[in-house]
């Protein structure tokens, strides 16, 4: 008969099914968020649902005893707490915890406030600092001497400010890759290395300073300039970049503050202040004050050098303006008819430059001069020389010297010119004599002379480069002579010339030019220029040119 154990079965799987439907019930309110259900739950139901399914699939009632008590354990300090719980105790703990996140809160919301308050002050003060430069600078603009009277003026207040006993301010010369020292006040004992054959004299020293020009590696202020990173110097004997000169009591250094005068990524300069070691040190404050200082000089100085740059250009385009309008009128209006002989030229002026002069003279009845001069220089400078020159070769070529010794005449008239200016020119002569055909030439400088003899159709150079015109008064120039014959060619012209680049950046040459002259030997002269002058536009095409374009043919009939 059976019993009610046979039947043990059937609690089993309800229990079964009741701790997986609690399982369940307890995600879903996990999920939802309906209630905090405690974890307890979780283990005490798991440790059940355990029980009964190993005792189903054993059929040892072992397991489920033990999965009960597993699960009488778990849930006992639970109910231990719950039990002995004070509710009200609890809740002021919620309540201070939760008052202290509050005043964390705010204590965070303080100091950020305190933050934004330290970041607008801050740039309110090189605000304030840009404001006052820029307005300061404005009134340099006027000077002779504009950079060095602002720097002097920044390197004032920037040793007010901080109280330095002694301010260098550098500017970065990119063409020699130094800095070279631009103002100097006070006492600034030298942080590098002074040369060995240096007295240790205060005069001395600091004038080694003001003059000095630092490279941008191996010294202290070429490595701020390098690096771009300003340095505080507060221990001189122990800090690698300062280098202690001598036991004297002036080149004993302090302490140094060096900070770059950058401009967004780009360094232009340096700053560099020292306090004497019987002073106090210099402090982080000042340290960022000084940052700061050199920021608003980076932000002012912007301007002067763009006001300098402009105002040099357009002296020099007003300059090179005047100069060009005296360069046309000192050329022939027109060529001079001259029997037997042909006569063509061209001359592209350069904007600004001014360098190019030819003239044709008629000296005597029975002589001719010819004129192709190159000056050195732009503007009004190469317009001063070329008017000296013009004027000396006007009165000498109607004297009976030959043509070296006019050259020789207006050489050393030019050196006698003590001005600051430069005095270089290249100048071809050529006399010649219509009645007998003879021609003599000097030259001085670069500018070529060609003879196309017609009788055995060749072409070549009979010119030499030698000594420019205005180097050294006593070069000796030297005559060319030679007899002209029906259809010979004499062309000289100037380098610019010669060097015309085309969109390749490659010269025009002399090759380009015989090629031309060969190709157009039987045209008369004014052709052969005006074709020269075309194959030398079709080959520059658009390219920008950088000198004066000068070319002369004469053709013997």
């Amino acid at each position: 008969m059976p019993t009610i154990d046979d039947f043990i079965q059937t609690p089993l799987l309800i229990t079964t099914g009741i701790g997986v439907l609690l399982i369940s019930l307890l995600l879903v309110i996990k999920l939802r968020n309906t209630c905090n259900a405690s974890f307890i739950f979780y283990f005490v139901i798991g440790a059940v649902v355990a029980g009964t399914v190993t005792t189903l699939i054993t059929n040892h009632y072992f397991y489920l005893v033990i999965s009960l008590i597993v699960a009488e354990v778990l849930a006992a300090p639970y109910m231990i707490l719950k039990a002995f719980d004070n509710p009200k105790k609890r809740e002021e703990k919620k309540a201070q915890k939760k008052l202290a996140e509050q005043q964390n809160s705010l204590n965070g919301d303080e100091r950020t406030k305190e933050a934004i308050l330290a970041i607008e002050n801050k740039n309110k003060k090189l605000m304030d600092m840009n404001r006052e430069l820029i307005y300061k600078v404005s009134t340099f603009f006027s000077n002779e001497d504009s950079v060095e009277s602002f720097l002097e003026y920044c390197n004032k207040t920037v040793s007010e400010k901080v109280k330095a006993d002694g301010c260098v301010i550098l500017i970065a010369d990119d063409y020699d890759n130094t800095l070279a020292v631009k103002s100097l006040i006070g006492s600034f004992p030298p942080p590098y290395k002074l040369p060995e054959d240096l007295p240790h004299k205060p005069l001395r020293v600091e004038t080694n300073l003001r003059f000095s020009q630092f490279p941008f590696k191996g010294n202290v202020f070429g490595d701020v300039y390098t690096d771009g990173q300003p340095i505080l110097v507060t221990d001189s004997v122990k800090d690698p970049h300062i280098y202690i000169n001598g036991p004297e009591d002036f080149l004993k250094p302090g302490t140094y503050i060096f900070v770059p005068i950058k401009q967004q990524d780009y360094v232009v300069g340096v700053i560099a202040l020292a306090r004497l070691p019987e002073n106090e040190k210099f402090t982080q404050d000042e340290f960022n004050e000084v940052i700061l200082l050199s920021d608003a000089i980076a932000t002012a100085i912007k301007p002067l050098y763009s006001f300098l740059a402009y105002a040099e250009k357009a002296e020099l385009s007003k300059d090179g303006s005047i100069a060009s309008k005296y360069q046309k009128s000192l050329l022939p209006p027109k060529l001079p008819v001259i029997s037997g002989l042909q006569i063509g030229c061209f001359s592209n002026p350069v904007e600004n430059v001014c360098g190019d002069y030819y003239d044709v003279l008629m000296a005597r009845r029975d002589k001719v001069s010819f004129v192709m001069a190159d000056v050195a220089g732009k503007g009004m400078n190469s317009l001063v020389v070329m008017i000296m020159i013009r004027a000396i070769l006007r009165l000498a070529v109607n004297t009976d010297q030959s043509a070296s010794t006019i050259l020789s005449w207006a050489n050393r008239g030019i050196c006698l010119e003590s001005s600051k200016i430069d005095h270089f020119a290249s100048v071809a002569l050529i006399n010649y004599n219509v009645t007998t055909k003879q021609a003599q030439i000097a030259t001085c400088g670069n500018n070529p002379v060609f003879h196309f003899n017609a009788a055995a159709n060749t072409l070549s150079q009979i010119s030499n480069p030698s000594e420019p015109m205005g180097v050294e008064k006593e070069t000796v120039y030297s005559d060319i002579n030679i007899t002209l014959n029906k259809n010979d060619l004499i062309v000289t012209c100037t380098d610019g010339l010669l060097e015309s680049l085309n969109e390749n950046g490659v010269q025009y040459s002399t090759d380009n030019l015989q090629k031309v002259l060969l190709k157009n030997c039987n045209a008369n002269a004014k052709d052969i220029t005006n074709i020269v002058k075309e194959d030398l536009k079709k080959y520059s095409g658009g390219t920008q040119q950088y000198d004066d374009q000068s070319l002369l043919v004469i053709k013997i009939q």
